[in-house]
């Protein structure tokens, strides 16, 4: 079975958001990467929760909310009914207690919770809340922009996720974000990936359907 694809929202204009949407799903997309920046904790500043709940009420796909923010807990009662995934980063945390809290509250307002770790971040990091999650995204570029390019050592990270997983049969999904295309995404996808964040790369194809599809492989973990 191939993995499932969500297509970052951040190449195109938030007001063709729907009628893309649309065009995205009947190409096989799973889900829409909703990427929200705060302008502080990287220095981009993008939607607002308000600007996705509002566009949750016109599309079709899923969202999978990206929180790349400082005081993350503040965005989680608006948009609790609108994320299909809400995914807060660890280093907006400033200790274990902190980011457990977070995470749990969240589960308990019905949420598939994610945790998303930096480029320079190790997986030993969260190793304490794998057993919370619902989603780990690993980051293959730095955090707060788009059209960077791929950074390799995030293949070794979901490498050992994947391992971790099947080691403390963990539940969670893994998810990687960064430069993805059709020539870096066949090894995410060996190495443990179950879903694809993918912008630039399929904002700017000639052909949007087939660039979809070559985001699509049928996994033969190498690992």
């Amino acid at each position: 079975m191939p993995n499932k694809v969500s297509i970052s929202t951040l190449p195109f204009k938030f007001e063709e958001l729907p009628s893309i949407s649309m065009v995205l799903k009947n190409y096989g997309v799973d889900f829409l990467h909703c990427d929200i920046m705060d302008g502080n904790f990287v220095e981009n500043k993008t939607y607002t929760p308000q600007m996705l709940a509002e566009l949750a009420e016109k599309i079709k796909l899923p969202l999978d909310i990206h929180l790349m923010v400082n005081n993350p807990i503040q965005y989680i009662d608006i948009l609790h009914k609108y994320a299909y995934f809400l995914t807060i980063h660890y280093e907006a945390f400033k200790d274990e207690t902190e980011l457990k809290n977070a995470l749990i509250y969240m589960k308990n307002q019905n949420l598939k919770v994610g945790i998303s770790i930096d480029l320079n971040t190790d997986v030993n990091e969260i190793n304490t809340v794998l057993d919370i999650v619902d989603l780990v995204l690993v980051m293959s570029v730095k955090a707060g922009a788009g059209g960077q390019n791929f950074n390799s050592c995030a293949v070794n990270k979901i490498i050992e996720l994947s391992n971790l997983r099947k080691e403390n049969n963990h539940k969670y999904l893994i998810e990687i974000d960064g430069g993805i295309n059709n020539t870096n995404v066949e090894q995410c996808i060996n190495a443990g990936a179950d879903i694809i964040v993918s912008g630039s790369y399929v904002a700017n194809a000639n052909n949007t359907e087939l660039a979809v599809q070559s985001l699509k492989i049928n996994k033969n973990h190498k690992y």
